[in-house]
């Protein structure tokens, strides 16, 4: 998810975050240590607040290559990451076929699709060949949206789709994440379909 410097949300974002930036190098180690230990165990919509501090707190960490220091232990449950060496904690998105789940802390690919386990990469495989048709509608172009006759209609099923399939996805399939990785979040929105966090009703 990349900082558009522009962009309102973006600029609040940055306001909240910081917070942190007041933190030393060791109690910014200890604050994401500690909270890793409250999100283990469970799933979480990437629009959750706990998230989002988390997520502000442990960018700065990957900046100040906080983790590399050692200065906190981590929850035991965390693995490292490949990409930064991080704890790993990953983010499903809706392009999980093209990029695989993110780190939460460098935004880089931290496991690649065809790594994710077998059980859970076959549903990911399902789920996301569903949803890429209906996030396409937002996308299409003016010869697409004359064929459908009424785009407006088009778009408001779309959206619809796209908000039963987020719920699929949050109830069926990541609590299957935590038989292999402490905890693990979702994208629980789709800007180009004005689905925001609120419409996914669990």
């Amino acid at each position: 998810m990349a900082f558009n410097p522009d962009s309102r949300l973006d600029q609040l974002w940055n306001e909240y975050s910081l917070a942190f930036k007041d933190f030393d190098d060791l109690t910014l180690a200890r604050w994401l240590a500690q909270t890793l230990g409250q999100l283990e165990g469970r799933t979480w919509r990437l629009s959750h607040p706990l998230l989002g501090a988390y997520r502000l707190a442990a960018q700065l960490a990957y900046q100040r290559q906080v983790w590399l220091k050692r200065l906190a232990t981590t929850p035991a449950a965390y693995a490292d990451a490949p990409c930064c060496r991080a704890p790993l904690l990953p983010l499903l998105t809706r392009e999980v076929r093209e990029s695989g789940l993110i780190c939460q802390h460098c935004n880089e690919t931290l496991v690649p699709f065809e790594e994710i386990p077998d059980e859970l990469r076959a549903e990911l495989d399902t789920w996301a060949g569903q949803y890429a048709p209906v996030h396409a509608v937002a996308h299409w172009d003016d010869r697409q949206r004359k064929s459908a006759g009424n785009y407006d209609q088009a778009y408001e099923n779309a959206a619809a789709d796209a908000e039963r399939l987020l719920v699929t996805v949050a109830r069926d399939i990541m609590p299957k994440f935590l038989d292999f990785y402490p905890a693990a979040v979702w994208e629980d929105q789709d800007e180009c379909l004005s689905v925001q966090p609120e419409d996914i009703e669990l």
